[in-house]
């Protein structure tokens, strides 16, 4: 007997349908899953992208940054386009972006700079702008600092401030004893400040390297022990290539234009004279031991001119007197900004003696001060920065305050942030 089994047709369709159905539901399940995945995939890299937007941005900023302070006085140097008093822009390509910075303004400058990427999968560029204003960075905040040690060895010395550009502290820009403030502040980067039984009407900074020898009371001001300093080396600027020879007239160097003059040989110690009104005069002196008997800003205090020297020295070992006996130097009969004294690696030393009177700002990181003045009552108006400084005389130091206003700046720092 033979026995059939039939299959159930029905059965078996409904076994496939329901498999089908199963199939679609779990690929539509997988490819929600992998399109929830891609989308977060996607939107993961478009904030990260959108985060390396703004450190694409804050590195042109920094560019920004470094040539403002690079060259401060011209920022179309090192190959930056000027147009009017705005210089850029300059766009840079990076491994993860690129961007454009521009620079504008000349006393404060504003930078700005914006970054792009590009986002995954749609190559969408996504972009972000900063801008970030800038303050200064005073070259001549302190009355009296020094690289290494200060040494007050004199009679009755002090340091005061005062401002040439206030009346409340000044007679119509000049310095009184009778209008004088607390500011006469006296920094050393990783000496020794000697302050002996001397008075600093001010602040007394220290580097982290720096020490203090003094006896009770004779610092007014605080004494700060985490000075965070840093006096650069002074860099000739480009105005030194075109330089002319400075004229001799009458036995005088007379300087008669708002250009850059220099002077070498064996001629270091005749007057020079900067003619009334001038505001832009540089003088290069290349000489070994320069002694000028004066230095006058004629113009008196209203119309007075003003004088930028760089003494750099053929070679090392060189020396400057900026005054001595009963000569006066410097901006005598203006203010000390008028007269801003630049020494370069190669000056090893400057010298004051006599009864000496010098107005003017002196800033020679690499040199030796040796103040040595005798009898009377000579004194410094404007402020100092040397590499070590020894004060053996009756010499004051009045530290005038328009100088941190509008002396020469050491650079510049980001003063505001904001993304546009």
């Amino acid at each position: 007997m033979k026995i059939t089994v039939r299959q159930n047709p029905d059965i078996d369709g409904n076994v496939l349908f329901v498999a089908l159905i199963l199939a679609l539901v779990m690929g539509l399940t997988l490819g929600s899953y992998l399109t929830l995945i891609a989308g977060q995939e996607q939107s993961v890299s478009r904030s990260q992208r959108w985060n390396s937007a703004i450190d694409v941005a804050e590195a042109g900023i920094e560019e920004g940054l470094a040539q403002v302070n690079a060259s401060p006085v011209d920022f179309s140097l090192n190959g930056w386009t000027a147009s009017g008093s705005t210089y850029g822009p300059q766009i840079r390509t990076l491994t993860n972006g690129s961007y454009s910075v521009i620079i504008q303004g000349g006393t404060t400058p504003t930078i700005y700079a914006t970054g792009t990427v590009t986002a995954p999968i749609t190559g969408t560029k996504i972009q972000r702008t900063v801008r970030v204003t800038t303050t200064v960075i005073p070259l001549f905040n302190v009355a009296l600092g020094a690289v290494g040690s200060i040494n007050m060895n004199g009679n009755s010395m002090a340091t005061d401030s005062w401002n040439s550009l206030s009346n409340n502290l000044s007679n119509n820009g000049v310095y009184t004893s009778t209008k004088v403030s607390t500011n006469g502040d006296v920094a050393s980067q990783q000496g020794i400040v000697n302050v002996g039984n001397h008075t600093i009407d001010g602040n007394l900074y220290l580097g982290p390297a720096a020490t203090y020898i003094s006896s009770t009371n004779d610092v007014m001001g605080t004494i700060d022990k985490n000075y965070n300093v840093n006096f650069p080396d002074v860099v000739l600027p480009s105005s030194a290539a075109t330089a002319l020879p400075a004229p001799v007239i009458g036995g005088n160097y007379v300087l008669s234009a708002n250009i850059a003059y220099y002077i070498n040989g064996g001629m270091g110690n005749k007057p020079i004279v900067v003619s009334a009104g001038l505001t832009n005069v540089t003088l290069f002196v290349y000489i070994e031991n320069f002694t000028p008997s004066s230095i006058d800003l004629m113009g008196g205090m209203t119309n007075a001119s003003t004088l930028t020297l760089y003494d750099a020295p053929p070679s090392a070992g060189g020396t400057a007197t900026m005054a001595s006996g009963n000569n006066t130097g410097g901006a005598i009969g203006a203010r000390p900004i008028n007269f801003i004294f630049y020494g370069t690696a190669n000056l090893a030393s400057i010298d004051m003696s006599g009864t000496s009177q010098f107005i003017g700002a002196i800033y020679a990181p690499q040199s030796t001060l040796a103040l040595d003045g005798g009898g009377g009552a000579p004194n410094v108006q404007g402020a100092i920065i040397v590499g070590n400084a020894s004060l053996n005389g009756h010499y004051d130091v009045h530290y005038d305050e328009a100088l941190a206003q509008f002396g020469p700046a050491k650079g510049f720092v980001a003063n505001s942030w904001q993304e546009l």
